[in-house]
């Protein structure tokens, strides 16, 4: 028992760390306190009318690892544990979790739950799914986050047995769970829907189960009915739900809508009750009015450079790309969301051992909008690739308005700065990201939300070959240093190494980071109740709108 309270204990310490270090101010009231509006009665029939930017990539849980779909899948499906409302971990299919001595077996005991047809959820089915989720036949891009198991990671990389995997369905409702090393963040790790259960004889009978609403079978709090793809996605309340008297709405209505001056018109003429982003020219102006929120996020906005690829195979030309943009400015004019200009790679958010932000302790690697510094750096790596002119730079970004005008900046400021003249390429996110880790392009965006609550999460995606990896960077020094990380217990010993690991990155300066973001969205007085896990994924379930 007191190593279970231990666990707990970390966990809400850690998010509220997270809290702390994204925000100078608590989230949103309206995030957390729907139960808290007892002066308007609470319309059960109506449904949540929101946006989604883009046609979800997949709705297959490990697949669909981006945070369009999993904004979607957090919401028609569950794991073992669930954030609550204060994002504190909280039991969802397992009832308890008893935690061996050592910190290394995880025995879970499951609810009675039920999948949307009414079969049993069992933790046969959790076996299947998380074995799925490592087989290297599928090449799932999620797939890293569940190598602290044992036996997983050789499984996933083509070395090891599947039967080697220590994950067991002891019975119908007890499933075991054995890790390589004392994790004590993987309670947090598998709120991921990476880890969400998967409905065995579905999957078996139908490879493409996951690709429209009628073979989507669902153990969340909503239940997914209609799926025009490009278009829209409908769901309804899920009755099967084992805390369903939880829901109190009737269903949520998705329009893919990719541009957010259409999604804020939407909005503003009642055809939307929530919008996850607002227009990147009007977000001071609603922000400072109120219209539009921010919340905290662990996150991390920034550019990839990839390594394979000209002119970024040189250090000191990633250098000088990197120390070539005034952040402040770019936030000021042009990105206008509070964010934070970003001088290392891992965000605020993360507590050390003492309470103490991970970033704060670690500091900035370099200056911000540091020109001569740039220049001069941009000049040595040209002689030492003998460049006379710099090979073409190509920019790419998702299409999306607050990106396109991002990218603009960055062109400028190149041109202005650097003397270098850079070609802007936008595409649809699904190619955008199936080309993005298929390591296609050369100099590209990303925003990385944290997967979980540790710095290891971040340096992890950089090791060699990682699927997170994107940019062919290989550092063997670094590889092993991140794997000692890992096999660490001590925690203040784990992250003097993580420290350590996120210099070594940063000396090889494979990114441009831009700024740490926030969270800014919209929504109707009339609606409450909706979550913005700093960690994690937008959370409807307590969602309430108010009757006229």
């Amino acid at each position: 028992m007191k190593k279970k309270i231990t666990a707990f204990m970390a966990i809400a310490v850690l998010v509220s760390g997270i809290l702390a270090g994204c925000s100078k101010s608590p989230a949103s009231t309206n995030s957390t306190g729907a139960d808290k509006d007892t002066k308007s009665a609470i319309d059960t029939s109506a449904i949540l009318r929101i946006n989604s930017s883009s046609e979800p990539p997949s709705l297959d849980p490990p697949k669909g690892f981006d945070s369009t779909s999993y904004d979607i899948l957090n919401n028609i499906m569950e794991g073992l544990y669930r954030q609550d409302k204060d994002h504190k971990l909280q039991p969802a299919i397992a009832e308890k979790v008893d935690i061996s001595a050592d910190g290394k077996t995880y025995t879970f005991k499951l609810r009675d739950a039920k999948w949307s047809n009414g079969d049993p959820v069992t933790a046969s089915e959790f076996e299947f799914a998380w074995k799925r989720l490592l087989d290297p036949k599928n090449a799932f891009p999620s797939s890293f986050l569940a190598n602290y198991i044992e036996g997983a990671e050789a499984f996933n990389s083509g070395k090891g047995k599947v039967e080697d995997v220590q994950v067991k369905a002891k019975d119908a409702k007890t499933f075991e769970v054995k890790l390589a090393a004392p994790t004590g963040f993987f309670l947090n790790i598998i709120t991921s829907p990476a880890f969400f259960p998967v409905h065995k004889a579905s999957v078996e009978k139908n490879d493409k189960w996951s690709a429209e609403a009628a073979t989507i079978l669902s153990n969340g709090p909503f239940k997914l009915t209609e799926w025009t793809h490009d278009r829209s996605l409908k769901a309804v309340k899920n009755d099967m739900y084992w805390d369903k008297d939880s829901v109190k709405i009737a269903g949520i209505n998705w329009s893919i809508v990719n541009d957010t001056n259409t999604a804020y018109q939407m909005f503003k003429t009642d055809q939307l009750d929530y919008i996850k982003s607002v227009p990147n020219d009007l977000r001071k102006q609603l922000l400072d009015s109120g219209e539009a929120k921010a919340d905290p996020q662990a996150a991390v906005y920034y550019y990839r450079m990839n390594f394979k690829m000209e002119p970024f195979q040189n250090a000191n030309i990633r250098k000088a790309f990197a120390m070539a943009i005034d952040r402040k400015t770019l936030i000021e004019h042009v990105a206008q969301g509070k964010q934070t200009p970003a001088l290392a790679h891992i965000p605020f958010g993360l507590l050390e051992p003492d309470g103490k932000d991970f970033r704060e302790v670690g500091g900035n690697f370099f200056k911000d909008n540091d020109i001569e510094e740039a220049k001069k750096l941009l000049k040595k790596g040209m002689e030492e690739e003998k460049y006379t002119t710099l090979p073409t730079v190509t920019l790419t970004y998702n299409t999306d308005d607050s990106h396109k005008a991002i990218a603009q900046a960055m062109q400028e400021m190149y041109k202005k700065n650097l003397g270098v003249e850079i070609k802007l390429e936008n595409k649809e996110w699904k190619v955008f990201l199936a080309d993005q880790r298929a390591r296609k392009l050369q100099f590209s965006r990303s925003t990385i939300p944290a997967d979980y609550g540790d710095p290891l999460n971040y340096l992890e995606l950089f090791q060699t070959d990682h699927p997170g990896n994107r940019i062919n960077y290989s550092n063997k020094e670094y590889d092993a240093l991140v794997t000692k990380i890992r096999n660490t217990a001590d925690e203040k010993t784990r992250f003097k190494l993580m420290h350590d690991a996120e210099k070594m990155f940063m000396d090889d300066m494979p990114l441009v980071p831009i700024h740490f973001p926030k969270t800014i969205y919209a929504a109707k007085p009339k609606v409450t109740g909706y979550v913005n896990h700093p960690v994690g994924y937008l959370e409807l379930k307590w969602v309430q709108i108010s009757k006229k």
